[in-house]
């Protein structure tokens, strides 16, 4: 090791020691200034950090930056004036821009890539709210349709481009709309039904976790996490339309040990496929 990477080392340490409040600020500036020249290039904390490249950046990068907040809080402002088909073009753009900003910083800043990600799909499902509300089209089918173009938009993209967190994202909107229409064409279930609905795609869910797998690990681990919610929704499904609820508490501690002990039986079955 150089004697400037021993020095890097060191400086780094003390600041930890400042961050934990180990030893007082005097006594951290000071042993900083054995060996930096000058305190100002002691290591920044996040906040100190950003503060710093705010600094640094040129009078083109801050015009752009203001330029583009400017244009985004327009489009805000007017977006109930865009006639439809603009209105659905741009969350479609941003949506698909933000997911395409997630894809470029997927290996050098995987928070930032999350952060984008997260970022389009809320974009994607706000905004689609958003237009079923300005044109009075929250009744009905609108909801309906929203839900089945987020799930399937968030389930292809998440295959195609490896992201589990996006396709797991899909599938629950996929869970969420298959109760929405149970509850609309069946008002009063009897407590056989409701594990009926439920308990046979979480057995299928666990198979296709298995089957797939074997080509796509990322979407074998997805398909294990949606049959696990599964395994519980009609506790869940039970306990929101009021089916049998007094004995809900019995059932779900009944579902976790029976996980539990399945889980723990065939762990190296299933881990393999899923790890």
């Amino acid at each position: 090791m150089s004697d400037d990477e021993k020095k890097k080392l060191i400086v780094k340490e003390i600041e930890s020691w400042r961050r934990t409040k180990l030893l007082p600020e005097q006594y951290c500036d000071f042993l900083q200034n054995l060996y930096l020249d000058d305190l100002a290039n002691r290591p920044k904390s996040f906040a100190g950090e950003a503060v710093r490249k705010i600094g640094q950046a040129t009078s083109k990068q801050w015009l752009l930056v203001f330029g583009i907040f400017a244009l985004i809080c327009l489009v805000v402002f007017y977006f109930s004036a865009f006639p439809l088909p603009l209105q659905i073009g741009l969350v479609a753009v941003a949506s698909a821009g933000l997911t395409a900003g997630g894809v470029r910083w997927r290996e050098k800043l995987p928070y930032r890539c999350f952060l984008l990600l997260g970022s389009g799909m809320l974009l994607m499902i706000g905004g689609g709210a958003a237009i079923l509300q300005l044109h009075g089209w929250t009744t009905g089918a609108g909801p309906l349709l929203l839900l089945i173009v987020c799930a399937l938009s968030w389930i292809v993209c998440g295959v195609a481009l490896r992201f589990g967190m996006m396709q797991w994202c899909g599938w629950m909107a996929v869970v969420v709309l298959y109760a929405w229409l149970l509850a609309r064409q069946i008002s009063d279930p009897s407590w056989i039904q409701v594990q009926a609905f439920w308990l046979p795609a979480a057995f299928l869910f666990f198979w296709l976790s298995w089957f797939v797998s074997v080509k796509i690990r990322s979407t074998g681990t997805v398909l294990f996490a949606t049959a696990l919610v599964l395994w519980f929704m009609p506790e869940v499904y039970s306990a929101l339309y009021g089916v049998d609820s007094q004995w809900i508490q019995i059932e779900i501690v009944a579902k976790i040990a029976i996980a539990g002990i399945c889980l723990y039986k065939w762990k190296k079955q299933w881990m393999e496929w899923v790890a």
